[in-house]
């Protein structure tokens, strides 16, 4: 069994939850309680990509 940091489960979450807001990213910041801005931050800090339609 491999053990995730932190910041890969960060990632992860992050991920689950713009895949579940469809990338919303004001309702991201909504459900994970915390300011637009850093869900930003956060996304352009993890490499995250919207997916191509």
């Amino acid at each position: 069994m491999q053990i995730k940091t932190l910041k890969e489960r960060e990632k992860d979450h992050l991920l689950q939850v713009l895949v579940k807001t469809h990338w919303n990213i004001q309702k991201t910041a909504l459900l994970l309680q915390i300011p637009l801005a850093e869900v930003r931050r956060k996304i352009k800090e993890h490499r995250l990509e919207r997916p191509s339609a």
